[in-house]
């Protein structure tokens, strides 16, 4: 079902392709990678002529630190302590309340998301996207470079490390969300 938001219908269908939820997963865990950015970046590259910039870069991680920092991360790290840290406590209502616990989580993503969105700021954005769906490979191969270029640049502003595994799990992502 489409929402309002585009760029989150497009992670929501590019995180269940074939081996991006692990990929999403190892950079979120490993590198130290925001995987909404990450997803962000790619729509950029499908939506924009041209690649983001180092200040547009620094601006979209100004800007979410906050959320992701005093919300997101917390949410998710509460989630992960109580699949193996509850000891003593009755099974089934601390998985129901980490069930819900998740869900928030999730809509604290959407949020997240939703804020990226209006970032983008441009109407022109959400239409290209639709287009580019339809797009001949040119296209595409342009997009690739545009998302791989957002990509390389985020990952050396964050400090991700530089090893294989990093770069074929970006490479499994971005090859998701400019598949056409």
């Amino acid at each position: 079902m489409a929402s309002d938001n585009p760029f989150w219908d497009f992670s929501l269908a590019v995180y269940r392709r074939p081996g991006v939820a692990e990929a999403c997963l190892y950079l979120q865990d490993e590198a130290g990678v925001d995987v909404n950015l990450l997803l962000f970046f790619c729509w950029l590259a499908g939506a924009r002529d041209e690649a983001l910039g180092k200040a547009e870069i620094r601006d979209i991680l100004r800007r979410t630190a906050d959320w992701r920092d005093h919300v997101v991360r917390p949410l998710r790290d509460v989630r992960r302590w109580m699949k193996d840290n509850v000891e003593g406590m009755p099974a089934a209502p601390v998985e129901a309340l980490r069930s819900q616990v998740k869900r928030i989580e999730l809509d604290s993503e959407r949020l997240q998301q939703d804020m990226l969105f209006a970032f983008a700021g441009r109407p022109d954005a959400v239409q290209a996207t639709t287009l580019r769906a339809a797009t001949a490979q040119a296209d595409r191969d342009s997009a690739r470079r545009r998302a791989d270029a957002n990509t390389a640049l985020y990952l050396s502003i964050i400090g991700a490390p530089r090893v294989v595994e990093v770069t074929d799990a970006c490479h499994t992502v971005v090859a998701a969300g400019i598949s056409g």
